[in-house]
């Protein structure tokens, strides 16, 4: 089984119904439609990417990057977004789909990249310090 990470340049209805049923399955209801919508929006935007993971031509993980400005720090990159399918998870796909973000990051001339998790995500918090995150708050 291949497996392909690509940054998204268009969006599909079936690429939104996939990365809606991911969505699904870290507790956020989507209309397809409205999804469609923000992503074509976010991939036209210069200071954003979304990378998807494919698997026999099929999403599993997606994750969304974006180029974040604020008064009191350096310009750095967030992860707005990351999930890989329950069935696909500790396959280093998350890790790969990270990689893509900080490689766009890196292009844009910035080195730092941030997360917010929320606290009840313990799995999600173990995941991200073993791909070289570090708590700060």
């Amino acid at each position: 089984m291949e497996k392909i990470i690509t940054q998204l340049l268009a969006i599909t209805s079936k690429d939104a119904q996939e990365i809606t049923a991911l969505s699904t399955q870290l507790g956020y209801e989507n209309e397809i439609e409205n999804l469609l919508v923000r992503i074509q929006e976010i991939v036209n935007s210069k200071n954003d990417c979304v990378f998807v993971a494919k698997l026999d031509g099929n999403i599993v993980g997606w994750i969304h990057g974006f180029r974040a400005v604020r008064i009191e720090s350096p310009v750095f990159a967030e992860i707005g977004g990351l999930v890989v399918d329950r069935q696909w998870q500790k396959q280093n796909i998350g890790k790969s789909l990270i990689e893509a973000v900080k490689e766009w990051s890196n292009s844009l001339g910035i080195a730092k990249i941030r997360v917010r998790c929320n606290i009840v995500r313990t799995e999600s918090h173990k995941f991200y310090e073993n791909v070289g995150f570090s708590q700060n708050k």
